[in-house]
């Protein structure tokens, strides 16, 4: 198995893909945390002023972005939204159990082979994750299989075929002395839900002590 020590983000060796019309921070051996969501979990109206905010925000401030910058993005855009889909918009399909477990094994399917997963947790209307790519392997593929594998197995259990996911994802390159910040939010996100409703869950990607 191949198994890369994670490489430290640095904004030297890194790379900006663009997809729809956003800058996306690349670098080997990174590990990344990403967010994907249900279709139905956020309300399109308060999106849509979101989206514009953060795009005036980015014409003014272009990449790469310092750590006040980053911090700013932060604040403007990602904490909005993570507070969105906490707050339980949509029908919140993954609040059942076989639900989950289509995704929880749609996300262990490749660990070790394509990737190595982090921490990862599945919440009732969307999915956070740590992950590492290992080489050869891109992260808008990786994340486009999960969505239509577990999309095939969702639509079968509820019996509704369907997408079920948006097209969108947000991903951020963890930085240098930041992952235990993220292992803390992903552990804390289903603080305030039942046990039933969401499931907590690691991969081979080993977090710190």
């Amino acid at each position: 198995m191949t198994d890369p020590t994670p490489t430290v983000f640095d904004w030297n060796f890194a790379r900006i893909a663009h997809r729809d019309n956003l800058p996306h921070v690349r670098q080997a051996n990174v590990i990344y945390f990403i967010t994907f969501r249900l279709g139905d979990s956020l309300p399109a109206e308060r999106i849509a002023m979101l989206k514009q905010q953060r795009d005036d925000w980015l014409l003014l401030n272009p990449p790469p972005h310092s750590p006040q910058q980053e911090a700013e993005y932060r604040r403007i855009w990602t904490v909005r939204i993570e507070k969105l889909m906490d707050a339980g918009y949509g029908a919140c399909i993954l609040r059942d159990s076989q639900c989950r477990q289509l995704v929880e094994d749609t996300l262990r399917h490749d660990d070790t082979l394509r990737y190595r997963l982090g921490e990862f947790i599945i919440m009732p209307n969307h999915v956070h994750a740590l992950l590492q790519l290992l080489p050869g392997n891109d992260l808008g593929d990786t994340i486009k299989a999960w969505k239509s594998v577990s999309a095939r197995g969702i639509g079968k259990r509820l019996g509704r075929p369907g997408s079920y996911w948006m097209d969108e994802y947000f991903d951020h390159a963890v930085r240098s002395g930041l992952l235990q910040r993220y292992v803390r939010y992903i552990r804390r996100n289903p603080a305030h839900l039942p046990p039933d409703t969401f499931t907590l869950g690691c991969g081979s990607l080993e977090s710190p002590a």
